[in-house]
């Protein structure tokens, strides 16, 4: 029995980030869920501020090594990707309007859904106008908030 529950737990630890499989104690983890939200929800704003004005090195900062970034078309970019086009200024916004916005605290993960619109140039000089729903995830580590997974998902005309 003994053996079987350490199989499982080893099986489980693989599957898990390697953030997650090597964490503290969740007792140690857990933050105040109503600070957190606070918190969140600033730095969710000032990550906009931070595309709106280009400030890549924020951006860099607040956005953890295992990033994964899912586009509104579908495509997919880690952070090294994400940061690489922030830099090359693929595209400039020229607004980035957060419609709505919550955040939920799950111990020390949490989850920012809402929507968004923004216009942007690209590098080609066509102007983009785009509506989108997204997803957020942020996780808080060593006394921080790190955005590790954006997900949008752009709203027809119809909706």
């Amino acid at each position: 029995m003994v053996h079987h529950l350490l199989a499982l737990a080893t099986i489980a630890s693989l599957c898990l980030p390697t953030s997650l499989a090597t964490a503290q104690p969740v007792s140690q983890q857990c933050v105040n869920s109503e600070e957190a939200e606070k918190e969140v929800l600033a730095l969710d704003s000032m990550r906009i501020d931070a595309l709106l004005r280009n400030d890549v090195e924020f951006l860099e900062e607040i956005t953890a090594d295992d990033y994964s970034h899912v586009e509104s078309s579908g495509g997919a970019r880690n952070k090294s990707q994400f940061i690489a086009g922030r830099r090359n200024q693929r595209a400039l916004f020229s607004t980035f309007v957060i419609d709505e916005n919550r955040a939920t605290i799950y111990c020390n993960v949490a989850i920012v859904v809402g929507r968004y619109h923004n216009a942007y140039r690209t590098s080609s000089g066509s102007s983009v106008v785009k509506r989108a729903r997204h997803l957020r995830v942020y996780v808080y580590e060593n006394g921080r908030w790190k955005n590790v997974a954006h997900q949008a998902t752009e709203i027809g005309r119809a909706d």
